[in-house]
């Protein structure tokens, strides 16, 4: 029986083997001869399949013999074909018009277009389409690509050179592979699997179970569900990382205000279904409204697939951003199945093109939920999640990587196994840690052991002097020491030394700073030295560095912040000075050139002992939990700050006593496609006063002559520098209208210039002083490489019972933070 066996398994693997597979290609024509690109491609009675691509070519391998396989395209007749297959071979196609279809639209077209009759079926059965269930659970692939072409001379890839104090990116390495001889392409790759929850009315949470990261990430579109949702059946869609504005769905309720509908035709599926396809123009100019093309099923009035386009004047980041979604019948309930996203942008003289495939399956419906399940937490990663092999990934890949995909994973892993080799880091380390005259003169040199992760920068031999520093010329050296440990908590130790010539005094000091829990950011600092101080640091740009404004101190510091729970942080400190006047100090004569009556502030030297301890609180403040890290997203509720700050007389033979209190409220928002609108309201006073020195004072900052300053804590034209030390009121806001405005007009909608405007006010009773301002702007995004700078101008105007009316033009430089995806204001 046993040797029976053999020989059956023998003959069947034989049987297998002789098994012969042959490749058939051709080309998909129209009755003109004119390629067709899309067409579906299938095997009967298998799982074989594909379309053509954008030349209407396509090709199959195929097991030798008799194979039926189907043509089949919208608006066209499908058709079958017989093919017996030997060896490779060339079939071409061409495929005749269906009549039915055709006749349908042209009937349709002589009629009344009832395009607007079908969008108003969607609208009408939103409610009902979005409560087919109450929670969803399924696992998501996310796959985003980004390809960067240079015109002209090709930039060296900084990315796959080792950063001097770079730890981070070394990571374990799973299974490199030899680059293969083809060019490696200039691309950045992001690969994930999660499992997505979600319930009614906008709960949601990710768990990362898989992460692989190349290149750089900053760009790349679409890494997280928690980016945002293109959710069509919403009134507005705000998308953050592609930029301030909301969005109008064709679907909402002022859907026929916005946008004009076209259609343009009518197919019915494999299973008979009548689908309408409806093409969608703004009415108006706009920067809020899409266009494209969508795909309605009669009846049940769902959506079959989605392909619209963001308007250039929405976007901050990319020049052009289109995303494509496809809707399929899941347990009797219609749901998105896969989407993908494109977009393109220019940096100088690189052309940037980038894609993302979302794919969505094993979908659960009506999940039971714990009531705690949801919360602020938005997505967890798992730690295991960036330490997945290459088998893992070509297991769960719902498709195969590129040619060019694959060569630059293989390119990069092979990178990455000689970057992560000790033989490698100690000779970039030994390279790195070379004593040269340009790095002792010019650059500075540094000590770098990326075994133990830690850092030494020693500072360049020409900052060693100087000019203009307080009392003429110095000399100062410092170096600093940063060491990062496998669980991400970190130390920093800065030392500073100093010396004037003229008036023959050392001064230096010492910081260090201890990061003890990065996931609640608490970190821990203690600085001790002696050194000049401001006494008002947030003086205007023309009295910063008066005389006046400075003074001597010898002190210690400490100082401790972290999270007590999310969105409530806690910060204490201490500081202990002798603060000493430079009255008897050597100025150069460089001052006496720039001001008149420009001398040092006379004060009684004293000892200052002063604690504090702020709070601040944002309500359900959402994040994301990595391995090491918190990522914080916001909240739509205010941040709420008090603060209070107090000096101890007779302690440490302090001389000073005194006690002040604030408190702010703050908060960012959006206003639909109307833009954005921020602002900030402020109290605060001395509530004793009994010993108070003039570097203790609560300043209300004057404003500068020509720039613009951040109208979140400043003012623009308030007529001078004064201390408040009774309760005082003040208030800022700013909105940004982000094109709402000017895209209405046609000849500045190209100019792409945006309007925005804000107001702010103060009111000092202890002064009977109110002053209050109005402003309006233009801005303009430019491009500076990967960077964006928005440069603007205002025109100001302010009322006081002081010093009456008075108005002002002044310019603003605004660069954007892409991490956080917002502007400094």
């Amino acid at each position: 029986m046993r040797y029976q066996i053999t020989i059956c398994l023998l003959l069947l693997s034989c049987s297998l083997w002789a098994q012969d597979f042959s490749l058939v290609r051709g080309y998909v024509y129209d009755e003109n001869n004119i390629p067709l690109p899309g067409v579906e491609i299938r095997v009967t009675n298998t799982s074989l399949g594909t379309i053509t691509n954008e030349d209407g070519q396509y090709e199959l391998r195929l097991e030798h013999g008799l194979n039926r396989i189907t043509f089949s395209f919208i608006g066209y007749e499908t058709i079958q074909r017989d093919i017996v297959v030997e060896k490779d071979m060339v079939q071409n196609i061409w495929l005749k018009p269906d009549e039915n279809t055709f006749q349908t639209v042209e009937i349709t077209r002589k009629k009344k277009d009832i395009s607007n009759w079908v969008i108003k079926q969607v609208i009408e059965h939103r409610d009902s389409i979005q409560n087919l269930y109450h929670s969803h659970k399924c696992q998501v692939y996310i796959k985003s690509v980004e390809v960067e072409e240079y015109q002209g001379k090709e930039k060296k890839d900084d990315d796959d050179i080792p950063g001097e104090a770079d730890f981070d990116r070394f990571e374990k390495d799973e299974n490199p592979q030899p680059s293969d001889s083809g060019k490696v392409p200039n691309m950045n790759l992001y690969e994930c699997q999660l499992i997505r929850h979600y319930q009614k009315p906008s709960d949601i949470k990710e768990q990362r179970l898989a992460v692989k990261k190349y290149g750089d990430q900053s760009s790349l579109f679409y890494k997280s569900t928690t980016e945002g949702e293109f959710d069509l059946y919403q009134n507005l869609i705000h998308v953050r990382s592609l930029g301030q504005n909301a969005l109008v769905s064709p679907f909402s309720t002022g859907a026929f205000l916005a946008y004009k509908f076209k259609l343009r035709m009518i197919y019915h599926d494999e299973t008979g279904k009548k689908i309408y396809v409806i093409g969608v123009v703004p009415r108006k100019l706009g920067n809020a409204l899409f266009k494209g093309e969508v795909e309605i099923e009669s009846g049940s009035w769902t959506l079959r697939s989605v392909d619209l386009e963001v308007p250039k004047t929405a976007l901050v980041l990319y020049d052009e951003f289109r995303f494509h979604q496809d809707f399929a019948e899941i347990d009797g309930r219609h749901m998105m199945s896969g989407q993908s996203f494109n977009w393109k942008f220019k940096n100088g003289k690189s052309n940037t093109e980038g894609y993302c495939k979302v794919q969505y399956k094993q979908h659960v419906l009506d999940t039971v939920y714990s009531p705690k399940f949801f919360n602020a937490e938005l997505r967890v990663t798992e730690k295991e999640a960036y330490e997945k092999d290459t088998s893992f990934w070509m297991n769960i890949r719902p498709e195969p990587l590129s040619v060019s995909e694959q060569r630059f994973v293989r390119y990069r892993d092979s990178l990455h196994h000689l970057y992560t080799s000790k033989e490698f880091l100690d000779s970039i380390d030994s390279l790195y840690n070379r004593v040269t005259f340009l790095k002792l003169a010019w650059n500075g040199q540094g000590y770098i052991n990326r075994q133990r992760k830690e850092n030494i920068e020693f500072s360049p031999l020409i900052s060693v002097l100087d000019p203009v520093a307080i009392g003429g010329w110095r000399v100062r050296y410092d170096f600093s020491y940063y060491r990062k440990f496998v669980n991400r908590k970190s130390i920093y130790i800065a030392p500073f030394f100093n010396y004037g010539f003229k008036n023959k005094d050392v001064k230096g000091s010492l910081y260090v700073e201890y990061l003890f829990n990065p996931l609640k950011r608490s970190e821990v600092s203690l600085s001790v030295g002696r050194y000049f101080d401001f006494v008002n640091p947030y003086a205007p740009i023309l009295n910063i560095i008066r005389r006046d404004n400075f003074f001597e101190k010898n002190y210690i510091s400490a100082d401790l912040r972290t999270e007590l729970v999310n969105g409530l942080y806690i910060g204490t400190f201490v500081n202990f000075e002798q603060r000493n006047s430079l009255n008897d100090f050597q100025f150069a004569a460089l001052g006496d050139t720039l001001f008149e009556d420009n001398n040092p502030i006379d004060f009684d030297e004293h000892n200052a002992l002063r604690t504090s301890v702020y709070l601040s609180y944002t309500p359900h403040q959402l994040y994301l939990k990595e391995p090491y890290e918190k990522i914080i997203l916001g909240s739509r509720y205010p941040t709420f700050t008090l603060s209070v700050q107090k000096a101890w007389n007779n302690i440490l033979n302090s001389k000073i006593k005194f006690s002040y209190g604030e408190f702010a409220i703050s908060q960012k928002f959006n206003v639909g496609i109307f833009g954005t609108s921020q602002y900030r309201f402020n109290m605060g006073q001395f509530f004793d006063t009994t010993s108070l020195r003039v570097m203790d004072y609560r300043y209300q900052r004057a404003g500068d002559p020509v720039f613009f300053t951040p109208p979140m804590y400043t003012y623009q034209l308030l007529d001078s520098t004064f201390p408040t030390f009774r309760l005082f009121f003040e208030g800022h806001y700013v909105h940004q209208f982000n094109g709402f405005l000017m895209n209405r007009i046609p000849l500045l909608k190209k100019t792409n210039i945006k309007a925005s405007a804000g107001a702010g006010f103060l009111y000092a009773p202890e002064r009977n002083y109110q002053y209050t301002e109005l402003f309006v702007g233009l801005n303009r995004i430019l491009k500076i490489g990967k960077e964006r700078l928005r440069l603007g101008t205002y025109y100001t105007v302010a009322q006081s019972n002081h010093f009456g009316f008075r108005s002002m033009f002044k310019v603003s430089f605004e660069f954007y933070n892409r991490t956080k995806n917002t502007w400094t204001f």
